[in-house]
């Protein structure tokens, strides 16, 4: 049997366990398009369900199913204002992550 040079082992960025999970699991939830879309609009500010329906274009039940989903993984959050939930981004890596996707796609745009 002959020796096999090993591959060297890259070194760890550092990238802490726990970040990790919590990275995966955004990335996860934040794997439809259409949870995307509506990261994507309260990051411009907090918005109502019926302006965050309007803008996807989606029925209110699907709209309502993605925010419940959205709120469980703490990706968003909620107050009430009368009789109306008011929802806003409450995880500040969606934002990077979005940014990271806007810039990648103007650069795939650019070849």
């Amino acid at each position: 049997m002959r020796d096999v040079a090993m591959a060297p082992v890259p070194k760890s960025n550092g990238l802490d366990p726990e970040f990790l999970q919590e990275v995966a699991g955004v990335i996860k939830l934040l794997g439809h398009p259409d949870r995307i879309r509506i990261a994507e609009y309260l990051l411009l500010g907090e918005a109502k369900v019926s302006d965050i329906q309007q803008w996807t274009g989606l029925s209110q039940p699907i709209t309502s199913q993605h925010l419940r989903q959205m709120k469980d993984r703490n990706i968003v959050d909620s107050h009430r204002e009368g009789n109306c939930m008011i929802y806003f981004i409450a995880n500040p890596l969606v934002g990077k992550m979005l940014n990271c996707l806007g810039e990648t796609q103007a650069l795939m745009q650019e070849r």
